[in-house]
């Protein structure tokens, strides 16, 4: 008798006649599969299974019992089974990989003791899972926006999980995808290494996502990735067996039929059936490791799994003290004055303002990175944030003190040094304008992230140095000790700017990244706005000036009157507009022509002009 059998669904008999029956190179006897009369092959008999994933639990059971050879065939009805059991799409090839294949001992998945062909899933499983990724780009799509219009229901549960080697936590999540092996996952390869079908472990992925934000953009990128990178929210266990519970009836899924149960009990059955795979599954030759591997630090744990479970996704992701105690911690150092501080402020101040005398902006830039203002400002933020007062009372108090320390020692330095002049630098820092305001913002949410990232903050010294606090404080301090107060005032203007754009700017940070909710956070918030809206009143006005000042420029530079060249232009918006001009031509001028040159100019802009010009005489 022949030891190679084909056992087929009954409703595709005609299609096994007609067609399968001839892609086979050896014969084979078919027999249809029934659960009414179970069949039963000599052991090692070569059985191929062209049956749907309804019957093919019960084929693979036979299969284990019977110890034969089983080869799974890509019946249109056994998606299930194609992804977890990684069969060949195309018939012909799976017919003809299976004669020549060897048997291969692999491993078997089960869920209360029923058999799971590809996985299970607890809440919202997303693409996680086998072969997930595999759909084509419509398809994609079309889960994705029906994802995100059901984005309200997706409620974490506070799930208990324990695995084989006794370890056990607790979280919260709205989605597990629990599979044999992660082979055709959309996961890249080296998320947890080593998953195979035969090295006796399963895979639990825990999806844990902390806000609504955190969804949408895995939801909206997904579809455009091959691989999709692992996300934040994302937690993995590998273990030979996992249980999980919730103290209430759990919903769940196997293979896409629905069940409930107190808890489930997920266990890997090792090596227990004969499988004739190709060669590109995953299989093992080494022998299988036993050794566990968990990534669940990004999890929620301790307070966070209780203020977030069973309700409602916050739009924006809050952490739980315990998961930021070490940046407070930071944060309140900051905010204390002390004489590491002291002896920063007044040694910036003097390098800043030594710089601005000698218009080095190596030097000034050397001031910027040793300020210390940046700690107490950012300190500042997180209070406004949190509305917490002790903070916000010692990060005022800190910066005022620094503030007071680089006034006094820029004013006293600039009566010692013998001379009184605007250098480049001073005046770099005496008109500031929007642009200003948004560096400012920009460098708040530079500072906010650097400090409560870890990874990010080697770049606080870029955030020094693109913010530059100490330099128009030294200004400032220098233009009280002239008494000059038009330096004073522009110097100090700039300073607020900064002050006013990164306070906003990392308070608001803050409360993107979770550190406070919306309702604690929106009066402190509501405070660094107003600064903000009162600075930008003179920087409009300032900003107007540098943009009419701008297009003055770019009307004239260039311009030919006569056989006289109009070049490097420098005016002054205010009335009457004050231009300094260089005026290029063959031959010397007379007061008559230059007068002619002013009407021209005053005819061309619309506008009465004061007009400072330079000669330059050029010969060819």
């Amino acid at each position: 008798m022949a030891d190679s059998f084909l056992v087929f669904d009954k409703d595709k008999k005609d299609h096994v006649s007609n067609s399968i029956l001839a892609l086979f190179n050896e014969p084979v006897l078919p027999r249809v599969w029934s659960t009414k009369s179970a069949l039963s092959f000599a052991a090692e008999s070569r059985v191929f299974a062209y049956v749907n994933d309804q019957q093919a639990p019960a084929v693979i059971e036979a299969a284990v019992k019977g110890n034969w050879y089983l080869a799974l065939l890509p019946h249109p009805d056994a998606g299930y089974s194609r992804r977890g059991f990684c069969i060949q799409k195309d018939l012909e090839k799976a017919i003809s990989d299976a004669e020549n294949a060897q048997p291969q001992k692999v491993d078997i998945l089960r869920c209360n003791g029923e058999l799971v062909l590809s996985s299970v899933v607890i809440g919202h499983g997303f693409n996680f899972r086998p072969d997930g990724h595999s759909y084509i780009r419509q398809e994609q799509l079309k889960r994705t926006w029906h994802n995100i219009r059901h984005i309200n229901d997706f409620l974490p549960q506070k799930l208990s999980f324990s695995t084989a080697n006794e370890g056990c936590f607790t979280t919260a999540a709205v989605g597990v995808v629990i599979a044999e092996h992660l082979h055709g996952c959309s996961l890249p390869g080296n998320t947890l290494s080593d998953s195979f079908m035969n090295d006796g472990m399963c895979h639990t992925m825990i999806l844990a996502p902390r806000s609504v934000m955190e969804i949408l953009y895995f939801f909206v990128t997904a579809p455009f990735r091959g691989v999709t990178k692992q996300p934040e929210f994302l937690g993995l266990v590998k273990s030979q067996s996992v249980t999980i519970a919730n103290n209430k009836e759990l919903l769940y899924t196997i293979d896409g039929r629905s069940k409930n149960a107190s808890e489930l009990i997920i266990d890997t059955e090792p090596n227990v059936l004969n499988l004739l795979a190709c060669d590109d599954l995953p299989i093992s030759e080494r022998a299988p490791s036993s050794k566990e591997q968990r990534k669940i630090s990004r999890l929620p744990a301790g307070e966070a799994v209780t203020a977030m479970a069973s309700k409602p996704l916050p739009f924006i992701a809050h952490a739980a003290t315990e998961e930021f105690k070490e940046l407070y911690q930071l944060l309140r150092e900051n905010a204390v004055i002390s004489p590491v501080f002291l002896t920063l402020m007044v040694l910036s101040t003097l390098l800043a303002t030594i710089g601005l005398y000698a218009s080095s902006a190596p030097v000034i830039i050397g001031a910027m990175i040793l300020a210390p203002l940046m700690a107490p400002i950012i300190s500042l933020a997180m209070a406004l944030t949190r509305q917490d007062a002790s903070l916000l009372t010692a990060s005022l108090k800190t910066l005022f003190t620094g503030l007071c320390t680089a006034l006094c020692f820029a004013a006293l330095a600039s009566f010692i040094m013998p001379m009184e002049i605007i250098t480049p630098e001073i005046s770099n820092r005496l008109s500031p304008s929007l642009l200003d305001l948004g560096v400012a913002v920009i460098s708040g949410v530079a500072g906010a992230y650097a400090h409560a990232r870890v990874s990010a903050a080697k770049s606080m010294a870029g955030v020094a140095i693109a913010v530059a606090l100490v330099p128009p404080l030294a200004v400032t301090g220098i233009g009280l000790g002239w008494l000059d107060f038009h330096v004073a005032w522009g110097a100090l203007l700039l300073f607020l700017t900064n002050l006013a754009g990164i306070v906003f700017a990392a308070s608001l940070t803050f409360l993107i990244l979770g550190f406070a909710p919306f309702t604690r956070a929106k009066k402190g918030l509501s405070i660094a706005l107003i600064a903000v809206i009162v600075v930008s009143i003179p920087l409009l006005l300032s900003f107007i000036r540098l943009s009419d000042e701008a297009e003055i420029v770019q009307k004239l530079q260039g311009q030919v009157i006569g056989n006289v060249v109009i070049r490097n232009i420098h005016a002054r918006a205010v009335e009457p507009l004050q231009l300094s001009i260089q005026l290029v031509t063959p031959t010397s001028l007379t007061g008559v022509e230059l007068d002619s040159i002013k009407q021209a100019i005053e005819a061309k802009l619309q506008r009465k002009v004061i007009m400072e010009a330079q000669v330059i005489i050029r010969r060819e």
